[in-house]
Formats: C-alpha cells, structure tokens, sequence
C-alpha cells in the first residue's frame, strides 16, 4: 500500500510538472508567425482565423487600422461601412443616455423605479443604479422565457410584463445578473423623463453630437445591411423590437469609433461620469460590471469593454483600454466566431504583447 501511494504521488506530481511545462510552453501565444508592420499583421490574423466581419482599431484619436471580411450578405463584402445590428452593445448607448440625464439633474442613480413603474413588485428597493449595473436581481426576459418569439413585434412594456410575476434573483444590489429586462426598462424611464422616443432620444443626444450619420434603429428599404449567419446558413429573422433599449440600434463599425471618440472627447457626458461608468458597481466571478460597461483587467491594463449578440447570427466584442487609448471593435455576422477572443488577440498584437490562453476569455 505505502509503495503504491508512493508511486500513485510522484505520478501526480510529474503530471503536475509536465502540465506547469506545457501550459508555459504552449500556453501564451506571441504570434511569431505574423510578418511585417502592425496593420500587416492584424490582417494576417484575421486572414488566418477565416474571421468573417468587420474590424476598426483606433489609437490616441486616430483610426489604426479598419477592413472588412468576408461576405455581409449575398452579393455584399463586408466593409467598414456596412450596417450591422450591433445587440447588446446597444447598452453603453442607454446608460450614457441615463448618465446625461443624471447630469442635468433630470433623476438620481438612487431613484427607486417604484417613480416610473408604480405597481412593479419590489419597486422601492430597486433603483435606477441597479438597473445600470445588473445588480437589481430582476430576471431576464430571453433566458426566464426560453420560448420568447423573437420574431413578432413587441412593445417595451410588454417584454416587462414577461418577468412581472417573477421572483428576483436575489436581494437588489447584492450580487451580479444580466439582465435585458433592466435595460428595457431603462429606455422606458428615459422616455418617462426627457418626453421622446427612446430611439428619438438616443439620435438626438447621441448619434448627432458624435456626427453618427450612418446609425439608426430602421433600416431604410433598399439598404443594404449584414446579414446573419449560422455556421454559414441565414440566421433566423429578429424583429428589430425584440430587445429594445437591451440591444435595438443598426451601426457600423466607424460611427461606433465616431461614438467612442466622442466619450473620449467627453461630448456627450463628462470626464468625471464617464469614470463613474468605468468603475464596478457590481460583479460575481468571473464578471465584473459598471454602467453599461464590463470592467476588466486586459493584458494587465485598466479597460472596459462589451459583448454583443443576436441569435440570428451576429457576435460582437468592443474592449476599450483606458490609459492606451486604444479601442478595438470587432462585429462578426458568424454565430460561431468568438469575436472576444478575435478582439483580445487583436489587442496582444497592437501592444506587442503575447497573450497567455487565460487572456483571451477575460
């Protein structure tokens, strides 16, 4: 027996030593197969992954690098101009929204949503704060509903009443839960408050002042747009009011750098909210979120970022290094591209950095 225990402990500790061996030499990844300047070598990787959509990399203020792969749609290449729907990075646009609203003292992050949804059960202890961080417990529609019909027209308040009975998830404020239901209602308050639309408001305070001609919440007919994929089959249809405030708006990938130099420029909301959206207001492991941010340590530098996706086949990543000004935007209409892990090897290669295997999903 104590042979055998032995034998059984120097076997899990070589197990252990090869492991150590093999993750340090084979698990970061400094792409020296890539040649050539910087652009060359983004261009090369994306050639090499088969991506297919659309990148845009700005640094310090100006556009580093921007092409398209791939088809949008039959008969349409993709480009850097070409109108996607963009899903949940839709979010930052609803939260900056509240925050301008916050700045001209139009509603408090602390107000209870009892104020604009008066019979919503657990209204007074949830407050706009928690809606902005995912940290109110409120249920999400699209995962409490596992038949929701993407496909009809829906109107906000009916996608609310989805979940209305629901428990919460947990006591608000207390833990970390994306939620769609919350950034629907999120739109509701900002049309309760400013008296527009919410997609009025969004083009009026923010699409207008960060000159983003190119985005909107209709497409016109006749224009052309990505369409989505499924292992290269047409994705099912979306109504474009299935998500709403969550995850409504068609841009491109140079309006949504328009958008991030607007922030950086603080056009639309001011140096000090800007940082406020950039702290953590709430998490559970392995996630981290702000107002309408994820907060993440990328590559060992302060950034935010956010995900995107459609099950109609559209997967998006945007990361956002702080103190690098440097923004990457990757929109992919293949379901099966991970565009997070495409954005995070994009970031190694612009700081010439290698990337350990752990990096790439955080």
């Amino acid at each position: 027996m104590k042979k055998f225990l032995k034998i059984s402990s120097v076997t899990i500790l070589v197990i252990g030593i090869v492991s150590v061996v093999a993750l340090l030499l084979f698990g970061r990844n400094n792409h020296s197969n890539l040649s050539g300047s910087v652009s060359e070598k983004i261009d090369q990787y994306l050639t090499n992954e088969k991506f297919q959509g659309t990148v845009l990399i700005a640094k310090e203020g100006e556009v580093l690098f921007t092409q398209g792969y791939g088809m949008a749609a039959p008969g349409l290449p993709n480009s850097p101009s070409t109108l996607y729907q963009i899903a949940s990075l839709s979010k930052t646009f609803t939260a900056v929204a509240i925050m301008q609203l916050v700045e001209k003292d139009l509603l408090s992050l602390d107000n209870p949503i009892s104020q604009y949804f008066s019979d919503f059960p657990n209204g007074e202890t949830i407050t706009i704060s928690h809606l902005l961080s995912h940290s109110s417990g409120i249920p999400d529609y699209l995962t409490e509903n596992a038949e929701f019909d993407y496909s009809k027209e829906w109107k906000p308040n009916d996608i609310v009443n989805t979940i209305r009975d629901s428990e919460l998830k947990f006591t608000s404020g207390k833990s970390f839960s994306y939620s769609n239901t919350g950034y629907v209602m999120l739109g509701l308050i900002i049309e309760k408050v400013s008296g527009q639309s919410y997609a009025n408001y969004i083009e009026q305070h923010i699409f207008e002042p960060s000159n983003m001609v190119n985005s909107m919440f209709t497409v016109p007919p006749g224009v052309p747009k990505a369409q989505g994929y499924v292992d290269g089959k047409a994705g099912p249809f979306i109504h474009n009011s299935a998500a709403y405030a969550a995850g409504d708006i068609i841009s491109t990938v140079e309006d949504l750098e328009l958008f991030d130099r607007a922030l950086r420029n603080h056009v639309l909301i001011s140096k000090e909210t800007s940082e406020l959206m950039s702290r953590t207001h709430a998490k559970k492991f392995p996630h981290q979120y702000g107002y309408g941010w994820y907060t993440q340590d990328v590559m060992g530098k302060q950034a935010v970022g956010h995900s995107g996706g459609y099950p109609s086949g559209f997967r998006h990543y945007i990361t956002r290094l702080n103190d690098e000004e440097l923004t990457v935007i990757v929109l992919s209409n293949e379901m099966t591209i991970n565009s997070k892990r495409i954005n995070r090897h994009l970031t190694s290669i612009v700081l010439q950095q290698p990337i350990w295997i752990w990096q790439e999903k955080f």
